[in-house]
């Protein structure tokens, strides 16, 4: 038996990159997965992707920093399907901007979409999951939450916050069933990122990297999918970097990076 059957699943941000990837991911494994995006047609062609190869899926469209439609949306999916018993948060992003020349209009958007949205989310899917006794949560930070990213302190800071939320969630929520955890995805290869990054970025982050290569949406969708599972009942409170080494790696791999540079730099002489 596939390990997430008759599981409902839901995944925030899922019509494409890496919520895409963990939808299809969690409906291979068994789950029945509700694509939520904010794009409603976009979710829509995904669930249709995901039950065209014989796998089960719906579609939500829901701006996850409308917090009364969260709420809503929640209550109406239980009405719907019974319960909740994943609930991957996901939806998010980042914009570059130096830390002096933050404004405080995208501050607050910033804090609205990475932050709010996502405490209240998970406020209103676990309040069900106590319900039933059972219940598993994955945030998906960033290794922007575990070290200071350049020109990103805002979405750093609230990818860190996701982390804390994740702790006390754990601490307060483990006693009812549910655990609550996170994946911290690096660099990964999607079609966000490649209309962001040139090709040469592209190759010289991998090169920053211990594995010399960025991720791959589905490497992170499998980490995911592990911590939503039944098997993951003992694992409560903590954060997963799928990142090839990255974080552990610190700033020694500026280092490696510096000398393998000077080297092919002197082979070329």
């Amino acid at each position: 038996m596939k390990p997430l059957t008759g599981h409902i699943a839901l995944v925030t941000g899922a019509a494409r990159g890496i919520g895409q990837a963990i939808a299809l991911r969690l409906a291979v494994d068994g789950a029945l997965v509700i694509v939520s995006d904010r794009d409603g047609d976009a979710a829509s062609k995904t669930a249709s992707r995901i039950t065209a190869l014989g796998h089960q899926a719906a579609c939500l469209t829901l701006d996850v920093t409308d917090l009364e439609a969260v709420k809503a949306s929640i209550d109406l999916l239980c009405a719907e399907h019974g319960r909740i018993d994943i609930l991957v948060s996901n939806a998010g992003a980042g914009k570059s901007r130096p830390f002096l020349d933050m404004n405080e209009a995208e501050l607050q958007s910033q804090m609205a979409l990475n932050f709010g949205s996502v405490y209240v989310l998970a406020q209103a899917c676990a309040r069900k999951m106590r319900a039933t006794g059972y219940g598993r949560v994955v945030f998906v930070s960033s290794v922007t939450g575990l070290a200071g990213p350049i020109e990103l302190s805002a979405y750093g800071a609230m990818k860190a916050g996701q982390l804390g939320l994740m702790r006390a969630m754990a601490l307060e929520l483990g006693e009812h069933g549910i655990t609550t955890n996170a994946v911290a995805p690096g660099p990964t290869d999607t079609e966000l990122l490649r209309v962001a990054w040139s090709a040469e970025q592209v190759a010289e982050a991998g090169e920053r990297i211990p594995a010399r290569r960025i991720g791959k949406p589905e490497e992170v969708a499998h980490a995911v999918s592990f911590l939503a599972s039944p098997e993951a009942a003992f694992i409560n409170g903590v954060v997963l970097p799928v990142d090839g080494g990255f974080t552990a790696a610190g700033g020694y791999m500026a280092e490696v990076y510096r000398q393998r540079k000077a080297r092919q730099n002197n082979d070329k002489l």
